[in-house]
């Protein structure tokens, strides 16, 4: 008898990487994201106002997407950023099938998040500088800081590179001091760090009033 080997389908090639991930993280395996990403208390802690408009950048398939649209409620606008089409097209596909009216889906390009200059009042990027080359990494920061308002926050959630955390490659883990330089040299001001997530640094950075 003959075995053959199927080729997966196109969702499950797009799953298999973060599949991989977490494999690389055995508690991660174990447990629900719900209960270490504490996605709840993350988006009360972004303090979106209903109305605001905010940028999930490095989206996926929309863990946070459609969370952050229910935060700013009709009236806002949550712009989902990625630069896998593959990833975005389920949400565009969740979004047609629950009727959203405030998620616009954007495909962007390694350092250029294609979001206009002063668009939004926040802007989540949860698990993918990391995933970024190191030298592509400013040039991003500073694209996304662009996109802020003036006093307008930026949140940045990254895997805590401690030995709690084992991945594989750990050299992509980026030290917390790293994180926070990024945004400096974006020109932005580290103002919070939320310390309750168990395998991710979690810092907020704020855009200046002035220039």
């Amino acid at each position: 008898m003959m075995l053959r080997t199927l080729a997966p389908s196109p969702r499950a090639a797009r799953l298999l990487p973060a599949l991989l991930s977490l494999l690389t993280f055995p508690a991660l395996a174990a447990e629900d994201r719900d209960e270490w990403q504490q996605p709840e208390r993350v988006i009360a802690d972004l303090a979106l106002r209903p109305g605001a408009a905010v940028a999930d950048v490095g989206c996926g398939t929309g863990y946070f997407t459609f969370r952050l649209a229910d935060a700013v409620g009709a009236g806002g606008r949550v712009l989902a950023v990625d630069i896998d089409d593959g990833a975005l097209q389920d949400v565009r596909d969740i979004v047609a099938n629950q009727q959203r009216t405030n998620i616009e889906v954007i495909l962007s390009n390694p350092t250029d998040t294609r979001l206009q200059p002063a668009a939004v009042d926040a802007v989540l990027v949860c698990n993918v500088l990391h995933e970024a080359p190191a030298a592509q990494r400013p040039a991003l920061m500073q694209n996304i800081a662009q996109a802020l308002r003036p006093g307008a926050f930026l949140f940045l959630l990254d895997w805590r590179q401690s030995h709690e955390v084992t991945f594989d490659p750990y050299d992509k883990l980026i030290p917390r001091e790293d994180l926070v330089q990024l945004g400096e040299d974006a020109s932005l001001a580290l103002d919070a760090e939320f310390h309750y997530l168990k395998y991710q640094v979690f810092l907020r950075f704020r855009k200046p009033l002035q220039p």
